[in-house]
């Protein structure tokens, strides 16, 4: 692997260092009208909300500005970035959970929906106004995701309103005046199976249909969330969105007919599958150590990017204008942490110090869950558009770190 887009991976790292994060800016529109175009084939009335949690850059936002998507967001700062970027307050999405008094008064003021992720938080919420409309985010009792800390529905999640206390959530709002209202439900994170999409909307739109016929109130939107993925390794199929698309509508529009809902607006919340194949980590190769095992050592960590620790997730790895496979290694950071290994007994072409090292499938949940720990710096990120490259975040320096703490900030 040498290139990004049309610009060599060598130049890249000569001018803006390693590690850095790299995005490929026609990657990122190209999987959006992918989704967007299927999408409007098969049901027109469905708008797309980019869950700002995935990659929360505002000149990756901007991108999502400029080609009509909306933005899902998860906290005050996400909002913020989103109005940085252009959005309007009615294509701000905010699904929030465990919210302060603060955090929903922001969200009351600054957003155009509100999913709310429990009864008490409706509570909460009217003791600092009341919205226009409102949905609560249920918990159908079913998940599924591609580890068990993406998994964000069913008995062991911490999201939602178990869908048995729906109606007296929805009866609680009706009580309090409230006239129009959403559903909403998200069940898991990276799936890449079409017929799952199509049970878990179907659950959905029973749910919302006995729900709502009962209270006889017809939903504005039917929200189902994200949670298609991407393949991260050779054996993985991607996602079939068109078969995706194609069956979360046909349960949509029969069930929408059968509870007399019209044509409610369909949304969806992908995060990962706009971004995460169009973002790299480059790396360099600082150290070869030959112990009980073969070991790599790169010049990121984990508090680089975090999901092989985290989760055990996997990246496909590359050597910079290498291709020969040679050696069975692992590939470690240098954080003083065991957990610190990118890859486990991976193969990779013979490395030497100096050498780039890359990481696909990056441009999701990368950055973003960047930390300082080790007190290491957090990396640069680029944006290439062709042969163009741009940099839309500074590397951190030490002084950075430095700039919250009183009397030392100087240092």
């Amino acid at each position: 692997m040498t290139k990004i887009s049309n610009l060599d991976i060598k130049l890249i790292a000569e001018k803006y260092g390693t590690p850095v994060y790299v995005y490929d800016k026609q990657r990122i529109i190209s999987n959006y009208k992918n989704l967007r175009n299927t999408f409007d084939k098969y049901y027109p009335n469905t708008k797309i909300h980019y869950s700002v949690k995935a990659n929360s850059n505002p000149h990756i936002l901007k991108i999502f500005n400029e080609i009509n998507a909306g933005t899902d967001c998860s906290s005050p700062m996400e909002v913020l970035l989103s109005q940085k970027a252009g959005f309007s307050k009615e294509n701000i999405l905010y699904t929030g959970n465990y919210e302060s008094y603060t955090d929903l008064e922001f969200a009351l003021n600054n957003v155009g929906r509100i999913n709310l992720d429990d009864i008490n938080s409706f509570d909460r919420l009217l003791k600092v106004g009341k919205p226009d409309i409102i949905s609560f985010r249920l918990n159908p009792g079913i998940g599924r995701g591609g580890f068990e800390g993406i998994t964000t529905a069913g008995s062991d999640a911490k999201f939602g309103v178990p869908y048995e206390k729906a109606i007296i959530a929805y009866q609680k709002a009706i009580d309090a005046g409230i006239k129009r209202f959403g559903i909403h439900m998200m069940t898991g994170s990276n799936n890449l199976e079409p017929y799952y999409f199509a049970e878990i909307v179907e659950k959905l739109m029973m749910i919302a249909g006995n729900l709502f016929n009962k209270l006889e109130i017809v939903p504005e939107y039917i929200d189902i969330g994200g949670g298609f993925g991407i393949p991260y390794e050779d054996d993985e199929d991607p996602l079939n969105i068109d078969l995706t698309a194609k069956l979360i509508s046909e349960v949509f529009i029969e069930k929408s007919a059968k509870y007399h809902f019209g044509t409610p607006q369909l949304l969806l919340e992908p995060g990962r599958f706009l971004v995460a194949d169009a973002g790299y980590l480059i790396s360099k190769v600082v150290g070869l150590k030959n112990s009980y095992k073969t070991f790599v050592g790169i010049d990121s960590g984990m508090s680089t990017l975090i999901r092989p620790a985290l989760y055990g997730a996997k990246h496909r790895s590359y050597i910079y204008g290498k291709d020969k496979l040679h050696q069975n290694v692992n590939i470690c950071g240098q954080i003083c942490e065991n957990s610190d290994i990118f890859a486990k007994n991976t193969f990779l072409p013979e490395a030497e110090e100096g050498d780039l090292l890359i990481f696909r499938d990056a441009g999701a949940y990368g950055y973003v869950m960047a930390s300082n720990y080790n007190n290491r710096p957090r990396p640069a990120e680029v944006l290439v558009d062709g042969e163009d490259a741009k940099l839309i975040r500074f590397r951190e320096q030490p002084e950075d770190l430095m700039k919250l703490i009183p009397e030392f900030e100087n240092l």
